[in-house]
């Protein structure tokens, strides 16, 4: 079958808006890889950003830039002052596609590539004025969400309207194609970080709780559960059956709390079951550990310490607890020769933290250049659905929230990533993904 053509187009901006070329051709990127449209000096189709056009140009309305976004020596950052004013919560903003209908125009009357932007680099979540107890930039600040827009790739849209406009056609062909990616962060790999935890827990059932039948019950299942195997098998047994690969994300050497030292203190285990999980043609990635979102040394030092112990590369993966630094995540993950990032993700609900389905690449907002390292927006995350930590929903109810985003990556042609920890140990929660996957392979 004979790919579409690619229609070339120029890039003309207006001088109020040329200091921001750097961040509006990252915008063009995305757009050049979503459909089929090439930028080029010679053509004759001009995409225009900003007041005063070409005649017959196709006109982008410039409202992000210039006054929303302020330049210093530590790269672009959001005016939030003027930003607020400029963004109410209300249905529109002049920022957003409209809700309901189609854009089928040479004149778009949204800052279409602004948006792209703002979503795809995370410019909204860098320097929070507040963060969850995680140190997190929070699911209800996000624009999207304020604007109850939340569960649409905005971004994607977005890129829809603007090839519309180009090709001067109501349909146009995604560049892009459907993909399903399925990722398992390991968090621990027994029912425990530490050999004697348990004990002590189940020490405190009987003594502290008076829960005898509860201790029996933690000890059998830390000890007598026969994990990490069973975990491991049976998601490489439902990925198999439907011909998919797993991905699993380990954690490396670290003593941090808040992670688990499985790396430190189960090292043959570790790589006993690393062989397996080679052996059986799945994935191994890295899982960056707590508090390693901006501290680029200790992140390094954890995945060299994996490397190690895996005796090869690896190239993609996510930041344990979601904890991401707009500003400094990408870089870190890029200057240490990463390929695939995968955080970006709400636990409080289904769908595109950053506004797409699709694979993009990322944006240092510090050095405001276009980087090689790829991310893509994590959709569905099992620790959002169930457990009452963010929500616990039912298993059919869990599924219907999950439809919409799975068709918003077949529709766009992106990457449905769903996040299914190992160790899980909920009957409801394992019902779910092997219904999940039955559904949508």
């Amino acid at each position: 079958m004979a790919l579409p053509d690619i229609l070339p187009y120029r890039l003309s901006m207006d001088a109020s808006v040329e200091p921001f070329r750097s961040e509006v051709e990252y915008a063009c990127a995305f757009l050049d890889r979503a459909h089929y449209l090439e930028r080029r000096p010679e053509a004759d189709m001009v995409l225009h950003y900003g007041p005063r056009p070409p005649t017959g140009a196709v006109l982008v309305p410039a409202i992000l830039f210039p006054r929303g976004v302020l330049l210093d020596d530590a790269g672009i950052r959001l005016n939030r002052e003027l930003f607020t004013m400029m963004m109410p919560d209300k249905a529109s903003t002049g920022f957003l596609p409209p809700s309901k209908g189609q854009v089928v125009s040479e004149l778009l009357d949204y800052d279409a590539l602004g948006l792209i932007f703002f979503l795809l680099s995370r410019i909204e979540e860098r320097e929070a004025q507040t963060t969850d107890s995680y140190g997190r930039f929070r699911y209800k600040d996000a624009l999207a969400t304020r604007l109850d827009r939340h569960a649409e790739p905005l971004a994607d849209e977005a890129a829809r309207d603007l090839a519309r406009c180009l090709w001067r056609r109501k349909e146009v062909a995604n560049r892009s194609n459907y993909a399903l990616r399925l990722t398992h962060d390991v968090d621990r790999l027994r029912h425990y970080h530490r050999p004697f935890e348990p004990v002590r827990n189940a020490a405190g059932d009987i003594v502290k709780r008076r829960q005898p039948l509860a201790a029996l019950r933690r000890l059998r299942n830390a000890y007598l559960r026969g994990e990490p195997w069973g975990s491991f098998r049976e998601i490489m047994l439902l990925s198999e059956a439907v011909g998919q690969v797993s991905h699993f994300y380990f954690m490396g050497p670290t003593s941090h709390p808040k992670d688990s030292p499985y790396a430190i203190r189960m090292n043959n285990l570790l790589k006993r079951l690393m062989d397996e999980i080679q052996r059986r043609g799945h994935a191994i990635g890295f899982h960056a550990g707590y508090a390693t979102s901006e501290n680029a040394e200790e992140w390094r030092r954890q995945r060299d310490g994996l490397e190690t112990i895996v005796g090869s590369r690896v190239r993609d993966g996510r930041q344990h607890v979601l904890q991401y630094s707009a500003l400094n995540t990408p870089d870190i993950w890029d200057d240490a020769g990463m390929q695939r990032e995968e955080t970006l993700s709400f636990p409080e609900a289904t769908g595109f933290r950053s506004g797409t389905c699709r694979n993009y690449q990322a944006y240092s907002l510090k050095r405001r250049q276009i980087l090689p390292l790829e991310q893509c927006a994590t959709a569905v995350a099992d620790f959002g659905l169930f457990g009452g930590k963010y929500r616990d929903l039912s298993i059919d109810d869990s599924l219907a929230e999950c439809r919409p985003a799975y068709e918003a990556c077949r529709k766009y042609g992106g990457d449905f990533v769903v996040l299914y920890h190992t160790g899980i140990q909920s009957s409801r929660s394992r019902e779910f993904y092997a219904r999940l996957l039955e559904e949508i392979v």
